[in-house]
């Protein structure tokens, strides 16, 4: 009698597992169960995406680092020419008169084809302020001043100076016209790439000796 007992209850517990095992199995399979797991395909597409969307904000950031990057040197390359070509103004502007040059002879050489490199004034106080690009290593546009003895720069040692001309022509009544023009450069390559910037500044003054 005991023995069938314990057959009994052997073989109930077995069924009870192999009902329990069952449930799950068919909960596992159930449509819309939440047991269901992705494809191998559904996740080829979502890293696909992933990847994708990825790639278009990382390309999106450098544009904007390299725009950005652009911007501030164009910035400060027109914002220092500016500067400079305002003293020189100002320098021409409040002169009594051409006075000769570096050369010691040339006042002005009224040859529109052949610019000065340099230009010399004497102001109302009698000094003379002489400009132009020093040193020759790494140029720069300087104001000589009589009264001090020594160097005022116009532009700074960050940005490259080249092709600073004068171009000074007689007029009447003792006037002269002077035009002024010069580049300025950040970086050593050309102007599309991103770390360089380049510009040229021109003005033109009228002056009458006093």
């Amino acid at each position: 009698m005991l023995k069938i007992v314990t057959m009994h209850n052997m073989l109930s517990g077995a069924n009870q597992a192999k009902l329990r095992l069952m449930r799950v199995q068919w909960f596992k399979t159930k449509p819309g169960s939440s047991w269901r797991g992705f494809t191998l395909i559904e996740l080829l597409v979502v890293t696909s995406l992933t990847v994708m969307i990825m790639l278009v904000i990382t390309s999106m950031f450098m544009t904007f680092l390299i725009t950005s990057q652009k911007t501030s040197i164009e910035h400060k390359i027109k914002s220092e020419g500016e500067n400079a070509l305002s003293n020189i103004e100002f320098i021409l502007r409040n002169s009594r008169r051409l006075v000769p040059g570096l050369d010691g002879v040339t006042t002005c050489n009224n040859d529109p084809d052949t610019p000065m490199t340099n230009i010399a004034v004497e102001g109302f106080d009698g000094f003379i302020t002489t400009l132009y690009a020093y040193p020759e290593a790494n140029p720069k546009i300087a104001s000589y001043s009589s009264a001090i003895g020594d160097y005022y720069y116009l532009t700074s040692s960050e940005t490259i100076l080249s092709n600073l001309e004068f171009t000074c022509l007689s007029g009447e009544e003792s006037s002269h016209y002077v035009g002024v023009s010069f580049q300025l450069q950040i970086g050593t390559g050309e102007g599309a790439d991103r770390e360089t910037a380049v510009q040229t500044f021109q003005s033109g003054i009228t002056l009458r000796n006093n």
